[in-house]
């Protein structure tokens, strides 16, 4: 019995000890890009490129919002980004601006207005997962005519990373809530492609 019960204390002792090392060891999300933007310490493995935190900006020309009444695509949509840090698990930080503009239905070309609702929200990057969220609802008023007018919101999107020249983070067939509006669909999802235009370099390690 006796040697029964010290096997099972180590197996215990040898348990808590990976699960320190393992909790010891995550790799935390780190920001990079090229200087004099990005100024805390090189980063390794990445050539001319610093920890970076503060503003992100990036831009789509694929912005799409797809329901079962009309599908409405945008020219452009803006975003801005502030990183509260350069390195996490994760790095918090928050959706500061967000416009859509150039928006119009799909096939009957019908103008469009996009009103975004409820900024700022919050952001939290872990990897190559980037997640918005906002206890009221992250989305936008979208008035097409007498097609569509109604509000579309999420309390949570996630947008997948890229590293590349340059960085993107795509949301895809992110679900949208759309109860709020005088015409309104059954069903609605967001997509869109958004290019990183500054800092220069900026790469997700």
């Amino acid at each position: 019995m006796k040697v029964l019960r010290n096997l099972a204390l180590a197996a215990i002792a040898a348990a808590a000890l990976m699960a320190f090392l393992g909790a010891g060891t995550a790799s935390a999300t780190q920001l990079c890009a090229f200087a004099p933007a990005a100024t805390g310490p090189e980063c390794a493995g990445t050539p001319q490129k610093f920890e970076y935190s503060g503003k992100i900006t990036g831009t789509s020309i694929n912005a799409t919002l797809k329901t079962n009444l009309a599908n409405v695509e945008c020219e452009d949509s803006h975003t801005t980004i502030t990183a509260f840090s350069s390195t996490g698990a994760p790095i918090l930080g928050e959706v500061d601006e967000l416009t859509f503009t150039g928006c119009r239905t799909e096939v009957t070309l019908i103008p469009c207005t996009v009103t975004v609702k409820n900024l700022p929200y919050n952001a939290s990057l872990e990897g190559k997962t980037l997640t918005v969220s906002d206890a009221v609802g992250a989305g936008a008023k979208v008035v097409c005519g007498t097609v569509l007018s109604c509000e579309f919101l999420t309390n949570e999107a996630i947008l997948a990373i890229t590293n590349g020249e340059p960085t993107v983070a795509v949301a895809k067939e992110v679900g949208l809530s759309h109860e709020s509006g005088t015409v309104c669909p059954s069903s609605a999802t967001w997509n869109a492609t958004y290019s990183v235009v500054s800092p220069a370099g900026l790469t997700v390690l």
